[in-house]
């Protein structure tokens, strides 16, 4: 379960910015809320980042993908070696890696120049059964400079140390035991470094979290081709009910496999109101129904087995009542019941209301005059009398308005008409 996510000097954000998950305590759509059995502490289920284009919404979940990949690549890199046989890692999630490409380039805040001289850093907060754990990772020209890994037990506030290291020390705590650490290539995380030369249980289980962690990003246009098609009759089942409540009017599925069990058609048919059907080949669905094939098998995968979901540009092609009713998957404790939580940018407002989310759900990004992003969220939002955002305010009309901060040129179009 994810808590906090903080990141600095990473493109358009220069100072620290914090994407928090734990809880305000407020009094809405509290039935909602991810509840730890160890402690009781409450978590967000769903986070939707709203903001203009180049406002910095999708470098936030791109700080996330860039800190997961500078941990995993190395160790997917080099998972034919002999060290890493009998680690198990998934093999949809290990192709998806290698299509990012985030190296090459200097990630820091470009609009200052003094920036490139300062670490890019990164502090992630989360939690695996019992234990919460904090990582944290600064980078200056591709260059591990520090790097921590903390751990607590949730019930007895326990803390412990399980390694420090700066560019010229290393301490390793008690807790990973008796092991004697060779040189480190100074590009490589210690994190990293671990899960491919040791087998320590904590560090695994580390790595697994950071693994299974599904990432989508629809601004890439191989995304919005992609289909799944579920293996097992119940799965099936389970997607054409949810695609009945969507109102989307599909009967049956059928696949057709070459030789050598390649899927080389998907056919979905339809009832019609004298009783009989017809069938389409999938390029001919509507380009939000074929989204839908490629989208929802993806997170009803997470939902049953619970984890982290970060989405760039989820709401495209979807209609605002579809998008709706993907948030309440997440949204609803009897479906989400394993805590999976969804965190996406979003630039439909429809959804922007208290009916759909609690207001510390509903988060902003948006550059300042010195062209750097802040993220806030609404429930911290202050107006310019000092008080807060009601829940019971028209969010989706005052955010048009300008009033949020974050999208001041559509109150520029909106000042037109007066003119």
């Amino acid at each position: 379960m994810l808590c906090q996510f903080s990141f600095e000097n990473y493109k358009s954000f220069r100072d620290e910015a914090t994407l928090d998950l734990f809880a305000e305590k407020i009094k809405e759509h509290e039935g909602s809320l991810i509840i730890d059995s160890y402690d009781g502490e409450a978590f967000l289920p769903v986070i939707s980042i709203y903001g203009p284009n180049g406002g910095g919404k999708s470098t936030v979940l791109e700080a996330f993908i860039y800190l997961s990949h500078k941990v995993l690549l190395p160790i997917i890199t080099l998972l034919s070696s002999s060290s890493l046989q009998g680690k198990t890692l998934e093999e949809r999630r290990i192709k998806e890696f290698r299509k990012f490409n985030f190296y090459g380039k200097e990630k820091y805040h470009l609009y200052d120049r003094n920036c490139e001289n300062f670490p890019t850093k990164f502090d992630i907060l989360f939690r695996i059964d019992e234990t919460e754990y904090r990582y944290q990772l600064n980078i200056l020209h591709d260059i591990v400079v520090e790097e921590n890994l903390y751990s607590k037990d949730i019930t007895s506030k326990e803390p412990a140390i399980l390694f420090e290291r700066d560019s010229s020390d290393l301490y390793i705590g008690d807790i990973l035991g008796d092991i004697r650490v060779g040189n480190i290539k100074p590009s490589i995380p210690m994190l990293s470094h671990l899960s491919i030369n040791y087998d320590l249980a904590a560090i695994d289980k580390i790595v697994s979290w950071f693994l299974h962690c599904g990432i989508l990003d629809y601004n890439d246009p191989f995304r919005e081709k992609r289909i799944i098609v579920f293996k097992g009759e119940h799965k099936e089942d389970t997607f054409l009910k949810i695609l009945e409540e969507m109102g989307i009017n599909i009967a049956e599925i059928r696949t057709e496999e070459d030789s050598n069990g390649n899927i080389t058609g998907v056919y979905t048919t339809h009832y019609l109101e004298d009783g009989s059907h017809i069938e389409l080949p999938i390029e001919e669905e509507s380009s939000g129904t074929r989204k839908l094939f490629g989208l929802l098998p993806f997170l009803l995968e997470h939902l049953h087995v619970g984890g982290l979901v970060i989405a760039d540009e989820m709401d495209a092609k979807l209609h605002p009542k579809l998008l709706r009713y993907i948030i309440e998957l997440f949204t609803n404790p009897k479906i989400n019941k394993m805590g999976a939580q969804l965190i996406f940018t979003s630039h439909d407002m429809s959804t922007m209301k208290s009916s759909v989310f609690r207001r510390d759900e509903i988060w902003f990004s948006a550059l300042n005059k010195t062209n750097a992003s802040k993220l806030y969220s609404l429930v911290e939002f202050r107006k310019e009398n000092g008080a807060k955002v009601r829940p019971d305010e028209t969010y989706d009309k005052q955010y048009i308005e300008g009033r949020y901060g974050a999208d001041p040129y559509l109150r520029n179009i909106l000042d037109w008409g007066t003119l």
